[in-house]
C-alpha cells in the first residue's frame, strides 16, 4: 500500500502578492513556502497594467532553500499559449505548457523522462487532477471559491514531490 502525502496552503486574497505562503503537512508542520515573484520592476508594472501578464513562482523548503522555480517564457508564441521553464532541484529542467482548448476545461502539460503529465480541471469541478497516461498522481481541491480558500494537495502515488505539485497548481490557479 502506498502512503498518501498531504499538504495544504491558503490562497491569497490578492493574486499579485509576493509574500511567502506556508505549505503545511497534515501534522500542522510547515514543509515549505510558495510565492510569486517578478524578475524586475518592469515586469511588476506591466503585470499591474495587464492582468496576470507575468506569472513566476518559487517554492522553498522549510529552511527557505529554493526547491522549484518556475519562470514564464515570453515570446510571440506564448501570447497564445503560455509556457514556463521550471528548475526543479530533484527533476532538473522541464517545460510546463498550457494545452487548454476550451476555457471551461483548462489543461496543462509537462514531460519528465518520457512520461507526460497533465494537470486538468473539469467544468464546475472543485478538483484539479494531476495524472499521467495510466493513473491519477494527485488530487488538488479547495474548500471555497472566495479567498482565503484552503488548497489541499493529496499526492497518491508517483515520484513527484509535493513542492513541485504545489508550484504547478499555483501557476494553474493564477492563470485560471
Amino acid at each position: 500500500m502506498v502512503e498518501v502525502e498531504f499538504g495544504y496552503f491558503k490562497k491569497t486574497v490578492m493574486k499579485k502578492t509576493t509574500k511567502c505562503i506556508p505549505i503545511i503537512n497534515k501534522e500542522g508542520v510547515p514543509i515549505g513556502f510558495i510565492k510569486r515573484f517578478y524578475k524586475n520592476k518592469a515586469e511588476r508594472i506591466l503585470d499591474h497594467i495587464f492582468d496576470e501578464f507575468f506569472v513566476n513562482v518559487e517554492v522553498m523548503d522549510a529552511n527557505l532553500n529554493t526547491v522549484v522555480k518556475a519562470t514564464e517564457n515570453i515570446s510571440f508564441r506564448s501570447m497564445y499559449r503560455s509556457n514556463w521553464s521550471i528548475e526543479c532541484k530533484e527533476k532538473g529542467r522541464l517545460i510546463f505548457e498550457d494545452q487548454t482548448k476550451i476555457k471551461t476545461n483548462p489543461t496543462m502539460r509537462f514531460i519528465i523522462n518520457d512520461t507526460t503529465y497533465y494537470l486538468k480541471k473539469g467544468f464546475a469541478d472543485k478538483r484539479v487532477r494531476l495524472e499521467d497516461s495510466k493513473q491519477t498522481i494527485a488530487d488538488i481541491t479547495y474548500d471555497k471559491i472566495i479567498p482565503p480558500a484552503t488548497v489541499s494537495i493529496e499526492k497518491r502515488q508517483g515520484d513527484l514531490t509535493l513542492h513541485l505539485i504545489a508550484c504547478l497548481y499555483y501557476i494553474f490557479m493564477l492563470r485560471e
